[in-house]
């Protein structure tokens, strides 16, 4: 009832047509326009809580291992630079023993 109000309908042809004039015209842009602001602005809020709710679970993950963290961190400092320049030295031979184009090469050993 409401949209019949606006609407104006010619006769062409014995075919009943719908002409908009131009504040219809503008209307129907102005509420396009409202709703895909609306709908991207809701796209946002819901990507934003996602990641909220994705950080809350990996802290809460995090806290709930401690252990496994410290443990991790030991091994790796538990190498001694005499370890780690073998295991160099034995992915340097691999690639040599392939007679591939090798990209790998140590430059430097360096404490750390």
């Amino acid at each position: 009832m409401l949209s019949s109000l606006l609407e104006t309908q010619i006769v062409i042809g014995g075919e009943t047509v719908t002409y908009l004039d131009i504040g219809e015209g503008l209307l129907y842009a102005l509420l396009g326009f409202i709703i895909t602001f609306l709908g991207i602005v809701i796209l946002i809020f819901m990507i934003w809580a996602v990641g909220k709710i994705m950080s809350k679970i990996r802290m809460q993950k995090k806290e709930l291992q401690p252990d496994a963290k410290e443990e991790n961190l030991t091994e790796e400092n538990s190498l001694t630079p005499e370890i780690r320049a073998a295991i160099v030295a034995a992915i340097a031979a691999y690639y040599e023993g392939e007679k591939s184009v090798c990209e790998f090469k140590v430059k430097r050993i360096r404490r750390l």
